[in-house]
């Protein structure tokens, strides 16, 4: 009897576990329809042909996305939809952004959003002449919370004379809520690159630069993720020749010594447009990016978010 009582528990405790699992991550298709190749995301209602869309987040029911709009001849803000029925709903502002926002990212937990802002930091002005901090929300019962700047050493103003990239970032990343990683040019070093933190009895510890994606360390490393498995490092970079030209999609491999030099993510997302702003679908089935074509002499149409399947992509066959 008691043999018995213990199996009936730990099959309880099993079926618990994986619908708490199943409700972290839940399976949504964003498609009836297998996405072989790349295709705009929601086109018409998300991805429009009269804004730029790029850079966006889902609820970790997989059912609300913010993303970032740029409207012609203005500064980007963060909008918010939801999946209703299949259809995604129109997109509004929301109501947190009131300034040059985003890069949105909400925890896996959802109980906070981080994001970029050109907004003035309160008693810290930036004597610079561009500068983005990334600030943060928590969940509440009534919605967001008013967003805050995290502090030194992850945001650095601005100082006098100082430009764009230094001491500049938007983007803040986590899949597990303890470890976070983000891109920048610390001040006194000549590129952009990726640093990892993690987050101690409330505090963000020393960053930790990570090196050895490519052999020129002069290459920027910007608006890095990792896929929901851990197993890969993706993320955008500029003029590598192992690209297709402008701006790319690279990954990297986990290994037992850290993280592998990174590949191009290969021609079915790589084109000799620009290429950025890789995510990844809360259960990783799908895999997102945004794109603009090159017009040549620093002119681009507008950005779009396109998706695709991410078994396409093939990421363990580049590194047979």
């Amino acid at each position: 009897m008691l043999k018995k009582l213990n199996y009936v528990l730990l099959t309880t405790i099993l079926v618990f576990l994986s619908c708490k699992s199943d409700q972290q991550i839940p399976e949504i298709n964003y498609s009836k329809d297998v996405v072989s190749e790349p295709i705009p995301f929601a086109q018409g209602i998300i991805s429009t042909e009269e804004n730029s869309e790029f850079e966006l987040t889902f609820s970790t029911d997989g059912l609300t996305t913010y993303f970032s709009r740029r409207a012609p001849e203005q500064k980007q803000t963060i909008y918010k939809s939801t999946l209703v029925d299949g259809k995604w709903s129109t997109p509004v502002l929301a109501s947190f952004s009131i300034d040059r926002d985003e890069t949105p990212l909400i925890t896996p937990d959802g109980k906070f959003m981080y994001f970029g802002s050109e907004r003035p930091i309160p008693d810290k002005p930036n004597k610079g002449n561009f500068d983005m901090n990334i600030w943060k929300m928590e969940r509440t019962e009534t919605g967001w919370s008013e967003p805050v700047p995290l502090p030194t050493p992850i945001n650095e103003v601005q100082e006098e004379g100082e430009e764009w990239p230094s001491s500049n970032n938007n983007f803040f990343f986590t899949n597990d809520n303890e470890t976070f990683y983000y891109t920048t040019m610390v001040r006194g070093t000549k590129s952009i690159k990726l640093y990892e933190t993690k987050l101690e009895g409330g505090n963000f510890s020393a960053p930790k630069v990570i090196d050895g994606l490519f052999d020129d360390e002069n290459y920027v490393v910007y608006s890095a993720v990792i896929s929901p498995d851990g197993n890969f490092l993706v993320f955008n970079s500029y003029g590598v020749p192992s690209g297709s030209g402008g701006e790319d999609i690279f990954v990297s491999k986990k290994t037992q010594n850290g993280w592998s030099r990174a590949k191009p993510i290969g021609p079915l997302a790589n084109t000799k447009g620009e290429e950025s702003s890789p995510r990844f679908s809360r259960d990783g089935k799908y895999f997102f990016f945004s794109r603009a074509e090159n017009y040549g002499n620093y002119e681009y149409g507008n950005w779009s978010i396109f998706f695709v399947e991410t078994e396409y992509l093939g990421f363990s066959e580049l590194f047979e």
